[in-house]
């Protein structure tokens, strides 16, 4: 009776029927294309890239890409006219400037000659007055007197009115003079006919607005450009993601299958290859639905693979029912004592430096639990 309660768990132990296996990843193609001719074949790794196969797309539809790519270039040749029109008017102002600050200076130069011409002819003037007045009041004496006529003494007053008024004139010139040359030193240049002299002024205070005008359209345009080349650079990505891609995996992966062929046609979504991840090893282990019920996740198991002496260190990490094994769908390799009514548990075998090149997958192993003893089979096949 014991033998016979007992027989599943005896030739568990006893025979070799687990497995080394590990998750399959199955990828699929992100775009419709034409696979390359030269994808990893099974039993090849991945490169630091990770690459399996690269996928092209030769029907892939430029048009947004070429739109992005001529705005943009609109958009720079603006900013480059732009940039010399402003350069070009900074020079003008310069010029102007120069002109301008010349100008003023040659009129404050003129005015002040003018000025000290006008002062010495005053000078002169009311020297030539006090002649003047002298000789028209000996005349009118000598006239009373009967000395001289009384048309010279009138000629003498008439030449003392004269040179009054040309006294006159001459204040005048030199007020108005002054105020000329004040109003120079504040931005205004009067000519003598009361009109405006800035027009040197007026040029240069238009080329500074129409410098300010050239800048604002630049930074506009800069803006604009800064916009262009981020839906350009979009669009490009947007193009590659379309063109080409590549399938991946991690760095180190072990190709597994190779679902299509070099040159073959395929449509987002379809699965095209799976690889596996040898530095995760697992191995399943075929148990009684009574061991898988007396296990618990996290139990402690020895492993020894076939060709090894050493036994390692893993714990159960899955436990399934003869009726919810994992098959070859989701697992590599599948336990070759794998039959009706028995369960499953995967175990997590010890990570050790040699497995992630050596990969052995499919190897045979024998898997004991140190926690589960035959007695407690026994017992628990009774109910007891």
């Amino acid at each position: 009776m014991c033998a016979w309660l007992g027989g599943p768990y005896l030739r568990s132990i006893v025979t070799r029927d687990a497995a080394v296996t590990t998750w399959i990843t199955e990828t699929s193609s992100p775009i419709a294309g034409l696979v390359d001719l030269h994808p990893l074949y099974p039993g090849q790794r991945a490169g630091a890239d990770g690459i399996i196969l690269k996928i092209g797309n030769p029907r892939a539809d430029r048009t947004a890409l070429t739109r992005a790519e001529a705005d943009l270039d609109r958009a720079t040749a603006r900013v480059t006219a732009l940039a010399h029109l402003a350069a070009a008017t900074a020079q003008i102002i310069d010029e102007r400037a120069a002109v301008a600050v010349r100008y003023a200076q040659l009129y404050k130069q003129d005015v002040e000659a003018e000025l000290a011409g006008a002062r010495n002819v005053l000078l002169l003037t009311q020297q030539r007055v006090g002649l003047e007045r002298n000789q028209a009041g000996r005349l009118a004496s000598l006239s009373r007197t009967g000395n001289a006529s009384q048309s010279a003494a009138d000629a003498a007053t008439g030449g003392l009115t004269e040179q009054a008024r040309s006294l006159t004139t001459m204040e005048t010139s030199i007020t108005r003079a002054k105020l000329h040359r004040e109003a120079a030193d504040a931005g205004i240049f009067m000519l003598d006919d009361r009109t405006d002299g800035g027009d040197a002024q007026r040029s240069l205070s238009d080329a500074r607005l129409e410098l300010a005008r050239i800048e604002a359209d630049l930074a506009i345009a800069e803006a604009d450009e800064a916009a262009a080349r981020q839906v350009a650079d979009a669009a490009r990505q947007d193009y590659d993601r379309r063109a080409n891609a590549g399938v991946q995996a991690p760095a180190g992966a072990l190709v597994w299958s190779l679902l299509t062929g070099p040159g073959a046609a395929v449509e987002p979504g379809v699965p095209v290859a799976t690889w596996l991840d040898c530095k995760l090893l697992l191995v399943d282990v075929p148990a009684s639905d009574v061991e898988i019920a007396l296990l618990k996740i996290g139990s402690a198991a020895e492993i020894v693979l076939e060709g090894e002496r050493r036994a390692r260190n893993g714990r159960v990490i899955l436990l399934r029912g003869s009726a919810a094994t994992i098959g070859p769908h989701d697992l590599a390799a599948i336990a070759k004592g794998r039959r009706p009514g028995i369960g499953q548990a995967l175990v997590q075998l010890e990570p050790n430096a040699a497995d992630g090149e050596a990969c052995p997958i499919g190897h045979a192993a024998y898997v004991d639990f140190p926690g589960l003893g035959l007695i407690d089979v026994v017992i628990a096949r009774l109910r007891l």
